[in-house]
């Protein structure tokens, strides 16, 4: 919040800064034997005039040094301090000011903002209160009010805060940004009902600002639940499809409606923005699980596993799937189809070795040798240097008098 307001307050005093070395010499009521004083600061606006700021500043410099009693020629320096951000020096030079004329309005408004950016932001929300409290009307009010509004946010003053925003929206209205402000202030002291009714005509206004709606979708969800909350929270997902914290969000929604296709979306959209994070491929892992494709979710599992090679959990979870997918396979294993399976299971997943080592386990389990030995001329036909498959085949081959067969192995 505070650099918003604090850009406004910046754009008004650069505006001053500038128009405060008038285009024109000092005018001096002696055509002859010019003081130096009045040569110098002819020639520090000159310099000025010809974009030459740091050569200004220098001639500004050497004139105060000769005249230091010039206050116009010191408020014009400094006005060029502050153009161009040295603040320690425009401060100093503020306070010389202040010091012969400690009312003077221009001085005060610009101190403020000098303390502002010094860091100095208790002394700034003294003086810009002092100046707004003095003419709330007056035509520095904006200023004033913009500044304390900046200075308070740097202070972490927020409930001070909150009333002052109220009234810098109500001199500008169409702010879109303030009222991005003031409804994200709301919601962080707890008001998302003030939130609520500051964005609602802003948002019909500006359907498509993105920011607008997550700040409505927030204070939604305070107001009504997650339901009420979705609503924007989808058309953020259509505006802005690689929002990742959007996207979370949605993905833990539909989870909890049990909506685990639509969740399995927004967890996809997550991977185009960030394809390596493990808990995400994870997440889509179990999704795909429970959306009938065990195929994908082994595939995930590995890439999963690939970066978390130790995690004894998802191991088992990976065991257990290729287990389950093994067993609905059986019935093709059966009808002598295993090597047309396995070509078709490529199209399933790329995980069919594990696959297809689970279908050996559950064969063996239930003594079917004929079928368990289709399957592991499969898998040795993959790794035809495996010795402790090739001694499990062998006996297995020669039972049933597969002679020829195993000689060619």
């Amino acid at each position: 919040m505070s650099s918003s307001a604090n850009g406004a307050d910046e754009k008004i005093i650069m505006n001053k800064t500038q128009s405060s070395v008038p285009d024109r010499d000092v005018q001096y009521d002696k055509s002859s034997n010019l003081p130096q004083w009045k040569i110098d600061w002819d020639q520090a606006r000159a310099l000025y005039r010809q974009g030459k700021v740091g050569q200004a500043l220098v001639q500004y410099e050497l004139l105060l040094q000769r005249k230091g009693t010039v206050d116009e020629a010191r408020w014009e320096y400094t006005c060029l301090l502050i153009q161009e951000k040295r603040w320690q020096q425009a401060g100093d030079e503020l306070d010389t000011l202040l010091a012969r004329e400690p009312d003077k309005h221009k001085f005060l408004l610009a101190r403020a903002r000098v303390s502002l950016e010094q860091g100095l932001a208790e002394q700034a929300v003294k003086l810009y209160g002092q100046l707004y409290e003095s003419s709330p009307s007056g035509d520095d009010a904006l200023e004033a009010l913009t500044g304390l509004v900046a200075a308070l946010a740097k202070m972490g003053n927020r409930e001070a805060q909150l009333p002052l925003l109220e009234q810098l929206v109500l001199r500008k209205p169409g702010d879109l940004s303030l009222l991005k402000q003031l409804g994200g202030l709301a919601l962080e002291l707890g008001q998302p009902g003030k939130t609520r009714d500051v964005l609602a005509k802003a948002l019909k206004d500006n359907p498509d600002d993105v920011e607008l709606l997550r700040l409505m979708a927030r204070a939604m969800e305070d107001l009504g639940g997650a339901d009420a909350g979705a609503v924007y929270r989808l058309r953020i997902a259509a505006l802005a499809g690689d929002d990742v914290r959007n996207n979370q969000w949605l993905a833990s929604y539909y989870q909890q409606k049990g909506d685990f296709g639509k969740a399995l979306s927004c967890v996809e959209r997550q991977l185009k923005t960030d394809p390596g994070a493990a808990d995400l491929i994870l997440q889509a892992a179990r999704l795909y699980d429970k959306t009938g494709h065990p195929g994908r979710a082994l595939d995930y599992l590995s890439l999963y596993l690939d970066l978390v090679p130790d995690d004894r959990n998802v191991l088992a979870e990976r065991t257990r799937i290729r287990r389950e997918l093994a067993i609905s396979l059986v019935t093709l294993v059966e009808n002598k189809k295993v090597q047309q399976l396995w070509q078709d299971l490529a199209a399933i997943t790329g995980d069919r070795e594990g696959v297809y080592q689970q279908m050996a386990e559950w064969l063996r389990q239930h003594g079917k040798k004929a079928e368990l030995t289709e399957v592991l001329l499969v898998l040795y036909r993959q790794h035809p240097d495996d010795r402790h498959l090739y001694q499990e085949l062998a006996p297995l081959m020669e039972s049933q008098g597969r002679y020829d067969e195993l000689e060619k192995l």
